[in-house]
């Protein structure tokens, strides 16, 4: 039974430089929670546009309840780190937002039903319905990143062991999906039944325009960020297996250095992974991450 300070819903939409998208993002979720007692906190995360400011706009003009906070360092992991053990409100239910994706209306309510009625999934996941990726996404069901939900129970006993995605991993959505199919227990076997998807809750991104000089720039990004990810998984799979989640690195580039330098061989050439290679001279510039505390930047009633 909820408590009469438990939210039915909450949910969290994490946002970097997203200042042309979180207005429909949030409008759409504020749609998608109609009728339901629905907390929503929104994480800016190094961000260099005004993307707090059009967070706080679109919340009034929704008519959605909502706290926006921000963080320095540019990292979404670490913004779920602080909203599991920081920030969330107690609830049955929390959700997963990326700030560039609109939910469809019925999207939060197909996920929290498939939930219900699968008793033995901890989460639940959507497909994209526009993008790029979306014929790709939707042929590998999982938990995508732009849209999942956590069961609350689950997300306690997260917090509870005290477990935290490293910070600068890239997709570690993906790492809690792995938590998600373990139960939390690298030992546990591997269960499909442990995610619940609904086909019919969807999300629509912008899409990328070829001869958009921006929209090129963030698709190769993301193209190198993918090869970061495919790299950091490799570091974070050895230390959790069998060791378990506790043994999770506190920072997924620094700890994938180490992974590469203990054997040379996982190091990337530019012939056969270009993009890695990239990837890896990125990692190795940069600087340590900054302030990883939110703080909060407006509250809308």
């Amino acid at each position: 039974m909820q408590g009469a300070d438990q939210a039915e819903w909450a949910a969290a939409i994490f946002v970097r430089n997203e200042a042309d998208a979180i207005g429909h993002c949030l409008h759409a979720l504020a749609v998608a929670g109609r009728r339901r007692r629905m907390d929503v906190t929104v994480i800016v995360n190094g961000t260099s546009d005004d993307s707090a400011v059009r967070a706080a706009a679109a919340l009034r003009e929704a008519g959605q309840p909502g706290r926006i906070f921000a963080i320095a360092e540019g990292c979404k992991s670490n913004a779920i780190n602080q909203y599991l053990h920081r920030l969330r409100p107690p609830s049955a239910t929390y959700f997963f937002i990326d700030g560039y994706a609109a939910v469809a209306p019925d999207a939060l309510s197909r996920l929290a039903d498939a939930l219900d009625a699968a008793p033995a999934a901890l989460a639940a996941g959507a497909v994209p319905s526009t993008g790029r990726s979306a014929a790709r996404l939707r042929a590998s069901p999982g938990l995508h990143g732009s849209l999942f939900a956590l069961r609350g129970t689950f997300v306690a006993r997260l917090v509870q062991a005290g477990l935290r995605l490293p910070v600068r991993m890239y997709r570690g959505d993906g790492l809690i999906g792995s938590m998600v199919m373990h139960d939390l227990d690298t030992n546990d076997g591997w269960l499909g039944e442990r995610v619940v998807i609904d086909p019919h809750a969807t999300w629509r991104t912008p899409t990328l325009q070829p001869w958009n000089g921006r929209d090129l720039r963030r698709h190769f990004n993301r193209m190198v960020q993918q090869a970061r990810g495919r790299l950091q998984w490799g570091a974070v799979k050895d230390a959790i297996y069998p060791a378990g989640y506790a043994a999770l690195p506190e920072d997924a580039d620094a700890a994938t250095l180490r992974w590469i330098a203990a054997a040379p061989g996982r190091l990337p050439t530019l012939w056969r992974d270009p993009l890695g290679t990239l990837a890896l001279a990125r990692m190795r510039r940069l600087p340590p991450p900054g302030d990883l505390t939110p703080h909060l930047v407006s509250a809308v009633a």
